[in-house]
C-alpha cells in the first residue's frame, strides 16, 4: 500500500466533479468522496482487433495525502497464470492471475502509473514471453491528471502528472461521506390481488404497454422490507435488454408509489411515476438497484442503488459509462455509508 507522509491534516476538499469523462481511449471518474477510478476503453475502430479484446485495465486512487494506489487487468481465462505487465517493452511488474484479474498495489502500482503517463501502450505478456492482449495508452495520461486535479493532489508531491513541491500535507482530505440508516428486510411480503394489480396497471398505463402480446401478463415481483412493509415492482413494458418496472410500497392491502431521496432518471408510462430498469432487489442485503444498459453486450449505461430508510428508498451508489467501448466498469459517481436502523 502506498502510504505518503504527512506532517499535517489539510483542509477538507470541496466535491469534485462528479462527470465521467472520456480521453482518448480511457474514461475516468471521482465519485462525492474524491475517490477516482479510470478504465481503458477499445480504441476506435478497433473493435474486432483481436489484440484489444482480452484484456482491460482500471486505475483507482483514493482521496487524501496518503491515497493509495491500485491497477487491476481484467483478464478471462488467464487464471492460474502468471503474467507480466509491460509499457512500451518494459517489464514493470508480474502477478498471478486468479477470479479473471491481477490487481496490483504499492510500489508497483505507482510504477505502472508513473510510465503510463509517456508511454504508448500496455502490453500483457505469459511467462513466455508471448504476448496475451495490449491496450491503448492514448488519452491516459489526461485522465490521470484528471484524477490530480480531482483529488487536489495537483503541485504536490503525491501528484502523477501534475507533479510539483507542495508536500503531501497540501493534499485536502477527502469531503465527508453521507451514512444512511436503513432497514433490513424482515416478514413475509404481501401478495397483490387481481383487483389491486388492474388498478395499479390503469393508473401507472403500464397495462397498456402489454395491451396485443400473446399470453398473460408477467408477474409482479414483491419483497418483504419490514414493519409491515412490502416492494412491489410492476412490470412496465418489454424491451430487448431494458425492462423497466414502476415501483410500489404495499401496506395492508393498499398501494403507494415508492418515494426516493434522488429519484430516478426513467418514469414510467404514465410519465409521471419514476421507473427503474432492469430492477433488482437483495432481500439479504436490502439494496434495490436499477441497471439501465446502452446496448445489450452491458458495456455502456448507468445504475443506481437504494435502501430503505423505513419511509423512502435512499441512494447509496451511481455508477455511469457513457462510452459503448467494450468496458464492463461503469465508474461509481456516487457513493454512501449504511448503518443498521
Amino acid at each position: 500500500m502506498l502510504v505518503l507522509a504527512s506532517a499535517q491534516a489539510a483542509p477538507g476538499a470541496s466535491e469534485p466533479d462528479r462527470t465521467v469523462k472520456i480521453f482518448g481511449d480511457w474514461a475516468v471518474g471521482c465519485d462525492n468522496g474524491a475517490s477516482c477510478e479510470m478504465t481503458s476503453l477499445l480504441p476506435e475502430g478497433e473493435e474486432g482487433n483481436e489484440a484489444y479484446q482480452d484484456v482491460f485495465v482500471s486505475l483507482g486512487r483514493l482521496p487524501g495525502a496518503g491515497g493509495a494506489l491500485t491497477v487491476l487487468l481484467e483478464l478471462p481465462n488467464c487464471n492460474g497464470r502468471t503474467l507480466s505487465l509491460r509499457i512500451d517493452g518494459v517489464s514493470l511488474a508480474s502477478q498471478a492471475v486468479r477470479n479473471d484479474s491481477a490487481r496490483f498495489e504499492g510500489d508497483p502500482a505507482l510504477r505502472i502509473a508513473r510510465a503510463m503517463v509517456a508511454g504508448k501502450t500496455i502490453e500483457v505478456a505469459d511467462a513466455s514471453g508471448a504476448a496475451v492482449g495490449t491496450v491503448s495508452l492514448s488519452g491516459a495520461s489526461a485522465a490521470l491528471r484528471f484524477i490530480d486535479a480531482g483529488q487536489g493532489r495537483a503541485g504536490t508531491v503525491t501528484a502523477i502528472v501534475a507533479t510539483g513541491r507542495k508536500p503531501a500535507a497540501s493534499v485536502p482530505a477527502p469531503p465527508p461521506i453521507a451514512t444512511i440508516r436503513s432497514i433490513r428486510p424482515s416478514g413475509t411480503p404481501e401478495r397483490m390481488d387481481r383487483a389491486l394489480r388492474e388498478r395499479l396497471d390503469a393508473e401507472s398505463g403500464c397495462g397498456a404497454e402489454f395491451e396485443g402480446d400473446v399470453g398473460s401478463l408477467p408477474e409482479v415481483d414483491t419483497f418483504a422490507l419490514g414493519g409491515g412493509k412490502t416492494l412491489a415492482l410492476l412490470p412496465c413494458g418489454r424491451a430487448a435488454y431494458n425492462v423497466p418496472s414502476v415501483p410500489y410500497i404495499l401496506a395492508g392491502g393498499k398501494a403507494e408509489i415508492a418515494g426516493f431521496d434522488s429519484s430516478p432518471d426513467d418514469t414510467g408510462a404514465a410519465g409521471d411515476a419514476p421507473a427503474l430498469i432492469n430492477a433488482w432487489f437483495d432481500s439479504k442485503t436490502g439494496i434495490l438497484g436499477s441497471r439501465s444498459k446502452g446496448r445489450g453486450v452491458g458495456d455502456c449505461g448507468s445504475s443506481a442503488s437504494y435502501v430503505w430508510d423505513g419511509s423512502i428508498f435512499r441512494q447509496i451508489e451511481e455508477r455511469d459509462m457513457p462510452d459503448c467501448r467494450g468496458s464492463a466498469n461503469w465508474l461509481r459517481t456516487l457513493r454512501a455509508n449504511t448503518v443498521p436502523k
